[in-house]
C-alpha cells in the first residue's frame, strides 16, 4: 500500500476527568494507535472539565511506553522559549515520545484572558524558529517582529533524534498552507472532502519548496470526524446534533457548495466563537441547521459501517493523508474505538 499510515485518536476533552484521560492513553496505545492528540484549551463551548492537557501527557507518559503523544494548540498563550523549555522536559519523562501542534488559535481561549494574538502566522514562524534554535542547546540571539532574544539558552535538550520535537501546523488558508509547508515537520488540516484536501496539499507542497536544511518530507494530517455505526443513517444520527461544529462555513465553497450564508451568520466560524455569548451561540447551531444537509456533513466526515468508513478513508489516502487524527462521534464508542484500532488500521497496515 505503499507509505505507512498512521492512525490517531484525539482525547475526549473536554468533559473526561484527568484520571479518565491518563487511562484513555493507556488504553489507545493498548489498543495500537499510533499517536493520541489532546485538545489544547482553556476553555470549550460545552461547559465540561477542561484540564491543561501537557500535565496529562506528562502524568499519561509514566503509564504508557510507546505511544506518542502530543496537543492542537495555538503559539500565544506561552512565549516560545518557555514552550520549548516545557517540551524538552517532557520530551524526557516520556523517553522522546511527544509532538506538538500549533495554528491559528481561537478567540475562546485568548480574548477573555486579554492574550495577544495579533498577526497568528508570523507568532506561529517565530515562535517555531525559536523553539528549534533553543533545543540545539547553543546560545540564541533572535531579532524578530514580535520576539527577541540576546544569548538565550536552555540547558536541556530534546532526546529525540537531532534533539528536535516534532512540530505540526494546523493550516486551512492559503498564506498558513505554504507556512506549513516551509517550516512544519507536518500539516494538520481540518475536515474537508478528499479532493479539496489534495487541492489544499498542493498549497502545502508549493510551500515545502522552501523549507531549510534539515527538514525532511512534510507529514499529511487531517483532524477526521467519524462515526461507525450498521448503517450511514445510524451513523449519521450521532453527527446530526453536532454537525455545526463539524464544518467551517469558509470551506463549502471550496468543497463545491454553492451556498449563500446570510448576512447575520457571517464570520461564525469556531475560530471566533465565544463560549459565553449566548446569542452567538445560538447562532452557531443555527447555522449548522439551516445550512449543512445530510449529505454535507456526510462529504466532510467519515461515517457508515466499518467497509463504508474504510472505503471514505481510501479517498483520503489517495488525496495524500498518511495521517488521520480521528474524533470519534460513533453511537457506541467502546465499540468503534477497537473497530478503528484494529480492524480499519489494520486493513491500512495489511
Amino acid at each position: 500500500m505503499g507509505k505507512k499510515i498512521k492512525f490517531g485518536i484525539t482525547a475526549p476533552v473536554p468533559g473526561e476527568s484527568v484520571e479518565g484521560l491518563i487511562k484513555f492513553a493507556a488504553d489507545a496505545e493498548n489498543a495500537g494507535f499510533d499517536t493520541v492528540w489532546f485538545p489544547d484549551h482553556v476553555v470549550f463551548m460545552a461547559k465540561r472539565l477542561t484540564p491543561e492537557v501537557w500535565s496529562v501527557i506528562t502524568a499519561a507518559s509514566m503509564k504508557t511506553s510507546s505511544v506518542v503523544m502530543g496537543t492542537v494548540g495555538d503559539s500565544h498563550r506561552m512565549h516560545p522559549a518557555v514552550f520549548a523549555h516545557r517540551l524538552a522536559t517532557v520530551d524526557h519523562v516520556s523517553n522522546g515520545r511527544i509532538f506538538v501542534c500549533v495554528g491559528y488559535g481561537e478567540k475562546m481561549n485568548l480574548d477573555p484572558y486579554g492574550i495577544k494574538w495579533n498577526k497568528p502566522l508570523t507568532r506561529v514562524v517565530e515562535s517555531i524558529k525559536i523553539m528549534r534554535a533553543l533545543w540545539k542547546g547553543e546560545p540564541v540571539d533572535f531579532d524578530g517582529e514580535l520576539y527577541g532574544m540576546s544569548q538565550a539558552e536552555l540547558r536541556i535538550q530534546p532526546v529525540q533524534e537531532g534533539n528536535r520535537i516534532p512540530i505540526y501546523v494546523a493550516a486551512t488558508g492559503p498564506r498558513a498552507l505554504k507556512v506549513a509547508g516551509e517550516y512544519g515537520d507536518g500539516w494538520v488540516t481540518n475536515a474537508m472532502p478528499p479532493s479539496l484536501f489534495a487541492r489544499k496539499l498542493e498549497s502545502v507542497l508549493e510551500g515545502a519548496a522552501g523549507r531549510g536544511a534539515g527538514l525532511g518530507d512534510i507529514e499529511k494530517t487531517i483532524y477526521m470526524f467519524t462515526s461507525i455505526a450498521e448503517n450511514v443513517d445510524e451513523a449519521y444520527k450521532s453527527l446530526e446534533p453536532v454537525k455545526h461544529a463539524l464544518i467551517w462555513p469558509e470551506l463549502l465553497s471550496q468543497a463545491g457548495y454553492d451556498i449563500k450564508i446570510d448576512e447575520e451568520y457571517q464570520g461564525l466560524e469556531y475560530t471566533k466563537i465565544m463560549p459565553n455569548d449566548q446569542d452567538m451561540l445560538r447562532k452557531f447551531r443555527e447555522m449548522g441547521e439551516k445550512y449543512y444537509s445530510r449529505d454535507i456533513v456526510l462529504d466532510f466526515v467519515a461515517a457508515g459501517s466499518k467497509a463504508d468508513v474504510i472505503k471514505r478513508l481510501e479517498e483520503y489516502v489517495d488525496a495524500g493523508v498518511e495521517h488521520f487524527i480521528f474524533r470519534d462521534f460513533s453511537p457506541d464508542k467502546e465499540k468503534s474505538f477497537t473497530v478503528l484500532s484494529k480492524d480499519i488500521a489494520g486493513y491500512f497496515r495489511g
